[in-house]
């Protein structure tokens, strides 16, 4: 079994967000929502108390649905509370803001908080916690992210800044074959599957987003660098690459989500 069998897909939440809205905009169907579920995890389970089934419901017909992908000190505009601290433990969120229409019979505006569904994953078993905030959060203001050819100019100056990253560390290295393999395991792990779409600006930003994490990973594992001091050194520049990876990934994502509700609506 290879390397990249063996690793932990990466963004399950992306994943799942993205494709609810490919099949609310009648891209793709149910059954390929949770074909691509099955992709992360063998089994899903909604905390409290459901299924994968349930799951999928939670992310139908919602007012507005965004990723987020807050990290301690980049909250990623989601306020202080549980679902925020949960949500940068697992380094990933989707909000939904699922109130019903106002009207004689319904609860005022606000009287509903936005939903917050949390993966917390592992090869076997994916279980999303879901959790209400204590305040408004305003979901589709979020859905509006960096817009995305900001993004990509950014991008290309810190892939390679990223691959100097490694260049400038010594360390154990093993073969020039096996550094290849380790990254594009990582590549792989970080790659999120899409649906139909029209947009190759988001493929190529989600693709250099992924080549960022894959380098950052590895860098982080030890397995490069002669020393702790020069691992410290490169610490700073690797933190200000993943922000920048998480930023561009949420606005591909995010993006896509909009293009998609635009369609349904």
């Amino acid at each position: 079994m290879t390397s990249s069998s063996l690793m932990l897909r990466s963004w399950p939440a992306s994943a799942l967000a993205v494709w609810a809205a490919a099949r609310e905009a009648g891209r793709c169907s149910a059954d390929d929502v949770l074909h691509t579920l099955h992709d992360y995890a063998q089994v899903h389970e909604l905390d409290p108390g459901g299924d994968i089934l349930d799951l999928l419901g939670a992310v139908s017909g919602a007012n507005a649905m965004c990723v987020r992908l807050p990290a301690p000190g980049d909250a990623q505009g989601l306020p202080p509370g549980r679902p925020t601290d949960a949500a940068m433990a697992a380094g990933e969120v989707i909000l939904i803001d699922d109130r019903e229409p106002e009207g004689p019979s319904t609860p005022a505006a606000g009287a509903m908080r936005a939903l917050a569904l949390v993966p917390i994953s592992t090869a076997e078993r994916c279980r999303w916690q879901s959790m209400r905030y204590d305040r408004d959060v305003a979901v589709g203001a979020l859905l509006s992210d960096s817009p995305l050819g900001e993004v990509e100019y950014e991008l290309r100056s810190a892939v390679a800044e990223a691959a100097t990253s490694i260049a400038a560390l010594g360390g154990r290295r093993g073969s020039p074959a096996d550094l290849r393999d380790a990254l594009a395991a990582r590549v792989s792990a970080s790659t999120i599957d899409l649906p139909p779409h029209d947009n190759p600006r988001v493929d190529r930003v989600l693709a250099s987003a992924a080549q960022i994490d894959a380098i950052v990973s590895l860098t982080g594992t030890g397995e490069l660098g002669d020393s702790g001091s020069q691992l410290a050194t490169a610490d700073e520049r690797l933190r200000g690459l993943s922000a920048l990876a998480r930023r561009a990934r949420s606005a591909a994502v995010n993006t896509l989500i909009a293009d998609y509700r635009f369609r349904a609506g």
